[in-house]
């Protein structure tokens, strides 16, 4: 998560509930290399923590060779562009940030940037304020949200179920699965963990049945537990579609879906273990509810209030061995292949009726 006050703006304006989170102590003891301010966008949505009084910028001068050895890799391997090295005032750290934002927005940042608010960075380790590092020479690209985005189902279900019956929980799994690989979505599959939570915590309580848990059975759509189709059977099915919309839509989908298995996710290591040992689980990049105010919702806002009393774990970690410059082309090669699949996943719920409200207000200047 991000460790910079800069990275977190203010909540743009939505007629949909904010979903406060509850906030971390802030440290002043962050070993960052550094961190790409706002890559995507600025903040909206349901909030997640917000830092305070935390300098915009760290840079740890100790391990400033290996920021200069990854702008070093960046250019011969032509994943950074030359002009960028005069803009950074020749400066590594600069030049790498540079070169991290040109990725970016050259790999859908600005469709990114419509629904998904989230903090990049660079850094020789996964925990903030841990003293602990990674292994000597590998630095780690680190995805996260500084708020989750929002997506309402219900009326895209009952636009697919018109169609036909296995649409919706055909759409559901590989709309959810293919931004799955790559980050966090939360959904009724979530919610119905939290409430069997909720309801071991009640039986040992005297008047147990005096407690209310939230009705996510009642919410969720019984299309939903319809048998969904392949992908090889969603595209039979696409050609034949006549209705334009769903047409555009399942199309919109398939490509999503194909381009979040472009690339493999990185495996955890067991160094990543032992630094994330005590994490809590990563913070959810998007929201995915049936309807505003539902109790997938209300699941989400109960579990923000604990979100944060322990470091979460990242949402996507992508290592930087820097001895294998290999492993640096393979890693924004990654990083391109998860960004294509959030613009992709943007640009859906832009299609996806009863969305107009979450799209994020940018400002012109930051």
């Amino acid at each position: 998560m991000s460790g910079t006050a800069g990275l977190l703006s203010s909540v743009g304006q939505s007629d949909r509930a904010m979903l406060a989170m509850a906030p971390r102590e802030s440290t002043s003891t962050l070993r960052r290399i550094l961190t790409a301010n706002q890559l995507m966008a600025p903040a909206c949505g349901v909030v997640l923590p917000r830092l305070d009084e935390i300098p915009g910028e760290h840079r740890f001068l100790a391990d400033d060779q290996e920021t200069i050895a990854l702008a070093e890799i960046l250019v011969e391997s032509d994943t950074g562009a030359v002009e960028d090295w005069e803009k950074s005032r020749r400066d590594p750290t600069n030049y790498v940030s540079l070169t991290l934002r040109r990725w970016i927005r050259d790999h859908g940042g600005e469709a990114i940037g419509r629904r998904f608010d989230l903090d990049m960075t660079l850094s020789d380790r996964l925990v903030d304020y841990s003293d602990e590092r990674g292994p000597e020479g590998t630095l780690y690209l680190i995805f996260d949200p500084d708020s989750a985005a929002f997506v309402l189902l219900n009326p895209t279900i009952e636009l697919l179920g018109s169609v036909h019956p296995h649409l919706p929980a055909t759409f559901f799994r590989h709309f959810v699965g293919s931004l799955n690989r790559w980050v966090r979505v939360y959904d009724y599959h979530d919610a119905e963990e939290r409430v069997d939570m909720l309801r071991e915590w009640y039986e040992d309580e005297e008047n147990a049945e005096q407690y209310e848990v939230p009705d996510i059975e009642g919410c969720t759509p019984k299309c939903l537990q319809e048998r969904t189709l392949s992908l090889r059977g969603l595209k039979d099915l696409h050609h034949r579609m006549r209705n334009k919309e769903v047409r555009v839509l399942v199309g919109s989908l398939l490509e999503l879906c194909s381009i979040s298995r472009q690339a493999k996710r990185p495996e955890f290591t067991e160094d990543m273990g032992e630094q994330l040992m005590d994490s809590n689980p990563p913070l959810p990049c998007l929201l995915a509810a049936f309807s505003s105010g539902d109790a997938v919702v209300g699941c989400f806002d109960d579990e923000a209030q604990t979100a944060m009393e322990t470091t979460p774990h990242p949402n996507l970690i992508i290592p930087l061995q820097l001895a294998e410059p290999s492993s640096v082309r393979e890693g924004f090669r990654t990083l391109a292949v998860a960004c294509e699949t959030l613009a992709a996943a943007s640009r859906l719920i832009d299609l996806m009726p009863g969305n107009d409200d979450g799209v994020i207000a940018r400002e012109e200047q930051r």
